[in-house]
């Protein structure tokens, strides 16, 4: 499968689980795809959002067995503390001027930067895709090549002086997975690719009212040279730890640099998996402490010591799950480990901001 489309949902036909582990099972596959570690909680979702490359339609697949994800190898004791200090976000480097009406961006990148950026609708039916790279895409889409692939249209649009291509496609995608099979629809999509400047390639995929070579085209001419912040942030993190990975916007991973087995998750759950604030600890893989009833943002949080799952080198890993939300009222879970101090949680969440 190209590099660029891969898929955003799946769903194992496994028995339902509570929000707290779908939530946090999330966040781990997640931050698996980039080489994570494993979280505090390590069951499998059944459903499962995903956002990667420039495919930025929801799909489904199911899946024949539950996901495992494994120990890190020996690598010796953890590091027991940690040092907080401001922290910046990497940016995206491009912005669309006028911004797209009715559209939201989200971002995914690693400690490099952003490399994509999705612009949807709230129904995820309608959008775009903007990938940002240094080596020109292969193939004449994402999805050339695959299974119930249709091509439909090459189009030369002017963009500068050059004349790119924009190809238009359709293809069948599983918009819902059920318990008898996979319900899909016949999807169209338009692709473009072109070499913006001296080793900067960007391609755009649209789907929905996107997809369409000259909407496309105006998309193109939009872009600016303008960075914009990433959605999530966390604005402290633990001095020598850099970002592993951030996903569709609502998802983070930072790692300790030094200590790869270390590492934390920030993500939003979605709202049907918030977990009611009385059952927290009840709902969460591994509780080794009582639910301590916290603030963040001046609201109430819940707080829990719980065992991650895993022993290295005769050390049996421990972490914090905080529950917590922003000023709004949306919810957010901070996953760290043991080295944090329970006053570090709280002083590194007080500074977690999220701008949709």
């Amino acid at each position: 499968m190209n590099d660029l489309t891969l898929l955003r949902e799946a769903g194992p036909e496994a028995p339902p689980l509570s929000p707290a582990a779908r939530s946090a099972a999330r966040a781990a596959l997640l931050a698996e795809i980039e080489g994570g570690q494993p979280r505090s909680v390590r069951l499998p979702s059944r459903k499962v959002r995903w956002r990667i490359g420039v495919g930025a339609v929801a799909v489904a697949a199911s899946w024949a067995a539950a996901v495992v994800i494994a120990a890190p190898d020996a690598v010796g004791p953890p590091p027991d503390s940690v040092r907080l200090v401001n922290f910046d976000m990497p940016t995206f480097p491009l912005s669309l001027d006028p911004a797209p009406a009715g559209l939201r961006p989200a971002f995914d990148g690693d400690g490099d930067g952003a490399g994509i950026a999705s612009y949807d609708d709230a129904a995820m039916e309608n959008g775009f895709t903007v990938h940002v790279g240094v080596d020109e895409p292969e193939g004449t889409g994402p999805d050339d090549g695959a299974p119930g692939y249709e091509l439909l249209a090459v189009d030369e649009v002017p963009l500068g002086d050059d004349e790119v291509e924009a190809v238009t496609y359709a293809r069948e995608w599983c918009v819902e997975d059920t318990a008898t099979g996979c319900v899909t629809e016949r999807r169209r999509f338009t692709w473009l690719s072109w070499e913006r400047r001296d080793d900067q390639w960007v391609s755009l995929l649209g789907h929905g009212d996107y997809a369409d070579a000259e909407q496309l085209q105006e998309v193109a001419g939009s872009l600016v040279d303008r960075p914009q912040p990433a959605t999530l942030d966390v604005g402290l993190a633990p001095e020598g730890w850099s970002i592993r990975a951030y996903k569709m916007g609502r998802v983070l991973t930072l790692v300790n640099d030094a200590y790869e087995a270390q590492d934390l998750t920030v993500h939003i759950p979605p709202a049907e998996d918030v977990i009611p604030a009385d059952q927290v600890r009840e709902s969460i893989m591994g509780p080794i402490g009582p639910q301590l009833d916290v603030t963040v943002n001046g609201r109430p949080a819940q707080l829990v010591r719980v065992d991650i799952g895993y022993v290295i080198d005769g050390h049996r890993y421990e972490g914090w799950y905080l529950q917590a939300q922003f000023p709004d009222g949306t919810t957010f879970v901070l996953q760290a480990p043991e080295a944090f101090t329970q006053e570090q949680v709280l002083e590194m969440a007080e500074q977690v901001t999220y701008t949709p």
